[in-house]
């Protein structure tokens, strides 16, 4: 077994450490290292979004996400469908058998006729063989029909295959910034681009290899890692690939964009700067270990957690270090930056906040959790949101570092690994991994949150 270049010291002294009796999330990266898929566990964090004037909360949880109502239970829609017969084709599939249609040397209200047909054909049950009868009984040449049915037979054998396997939802789900298109990527490596207002398929491609990370969205590109230590800029209207870079290690973490560059992490213990087209601008390569933690951006640095338990402050000009700060287990959890301070947690336990310009610490100690801290805090109503492993959630102080207004933390008694997410400040969202929405009212001190299971 190899391990990414994540030392095999540190592989032992992680399985009996913080993780005590090896949790999911620990055999889900002792697997992947060696070349082994995880389990279907998924730790997406929830992405809230405006849909036509409705607030709406994609969730992920194991292989499906599901489009809630705010605050509630009531999903709008979920992908993959329940009903798989009645569920469309992409819209992109259906232009491409439009097209193939358009060339057909038959009439012009025959062509409408078959075009009605390719718009009722769904993922399966008997719809596409109904278009490949209507081809089959119209006028065009032999080769035509023969070569559209064959069309017909890959689009619903892709389509079907890629709905059927999709392995786990780890990576952020993308959103277009007019919020109508989400994309998800899978740890099958597919990434499906869906319409938000009903989940229907508007393109699916495969990327390869598994993907871990999430989808970065800019404009009208899209940017995802891939275990097969690739970088990939995609169109995000039509899903067609722009390029392609090579990394030295699996990258397993949401690329972040700011400006003109495009920074993402690596297993190889890197920190990339590329261009938007795709040219490499610089490289930080001093981690000793493995970064899966998402690079975040704030003034005129870049900061990064790693696997050799530092964070590290680097220059965003040219990649060259600031600092680092030593915690006492990996930084998996992408930090925050607010006010010129960087708080961070890790697997240790405990939550630092540091100086962003020299590193120094900003409070008299620490914040401990009891508990590793996998999911990226967030900051609302006034203070960091902190969920541990071991699901008891804080909200700190963030000049002090301790719990606002003396509160004891919330017991969920369930396992969070996902990132915490917030509608700006006012909410704060927890996805566990047993399949429930929790909903924190982000002002004054914590409280219980709403719980909202999720559709079965």
């Amino acid at each position: 077994m190899t391990t990414t270049n994540v030392s095999r010291e540190t592989f032992r002294s992680r399985r009996l450490g913080v993780f005590g009796l090896v949790t999911l999330g620990a055999l889900a990266l002792i697997a992947a290292a060696c070349g082994q898929p995880p389990g279907p566990v998924g730790w997406a964090g929830a992405v809230p979004i405006k849909v036509d004037s409705q607030n709406l909360v994609l969730v992920n949880h194991k292989s499906h996400l599901y489009a809630l109502n705010e605050d509630s239970s009531v999903a709008k829609w979920q992908f993959p469908p329940k009903d798989k017969a009645s569920y469309p084709i992409s819209s992109d599939a259906a232009a491409h058998l439009n097209a193939t249609i358009d060339a057909f040397s038959i009439d012009d209200t025959a062509k409408t006729e078959l075009k009605k047909r390719v718009a009722d054909v769904s993922v399966t049950g008997p719809t596409g063989d109904a278009l490949k009868q209507a081809i089959t009984a119209s006028g065009a040449t032999e080769q035509q029909k023969s070569d559209a049915k064959t069309r017909v037979d890959i689009v619903l054998s892709f389509e079907k295959g890629a709905l059927g396997n999709l392995k786990a939802l780890y990576g952020d789900t993308g959103v277009s910034a007019d919020g109508k298109t989400a994309f998800v990527p899978t740890f099958r490596g597919m990434v499906f681009a869906l319409d938000t207002s009903n989940g229907n398929l508007r393109w699916v491609r495969d990327a390869g290899a598994g993907i871990v990370g999430g989808i970065a969205v800019d404009g009208d590109r899209i940017y995802f890692g891939t275990k097969a230590n690739r970088l990939y800029a995609y169109t995000a209207q039509t899903g067609e690939r722009q390029w392609e870079f090579r990394t030295k290690g699996e990258v397993w973490s949401t690329p972040a964009i700011d400006g003109d560059t495009i920074y993402a992490t690596s297993l190889d213990g890197s920190l990339y700067a590329l261009d938007k087209s795709g040219k490499q601008k610089w490289l930080f390569s001093s981690a000793s270990s493995g970064i899966a933690s998402k690079a975040v951006v704030a003034g005129d640095a870049v900061y990064v957690g790693s696997f050799d338990d530092k964070l590290y402050s680097v220059k965003k000009s040219d990649g060259t270090m600031n600092w680092s700060l030593k915690a006492g287990n990996w930084f998996w959890a992408s930090p925050v930056v607010q006010g010129g301070i960087v708080y961070a947690a890790s697997l240790d336990g405990k939550v630092y906040a540091v100086d962003v310009a020299t590193g120094a610490s900003k409070w008299e100690h620490p914040f401990d959790t009891s508990s590793a801290v996998r999911s990226g805090p967030v900051i609302a109503g006034g203070g960091l949101f902190v969920a541990a492993k071991n699901g008891r959630l804080f909200k700190l102080d963030l000049a002090t570092g301790q719990p606002v207004d003396g509160a004891t933390p919330v017991q969920l008694g369930v396992t969070v690994f996902a990132d915490l997410a917030t509608d700006g400040d006012k909410t704060v969202y927890v996805v566990p991994t047993s399949g429930t929405l929790y909903v924190l009212n982000a002002a004054g001190a914590i409280s219980a949150p709403g719980s909202f299971p999720l559709p079965q």
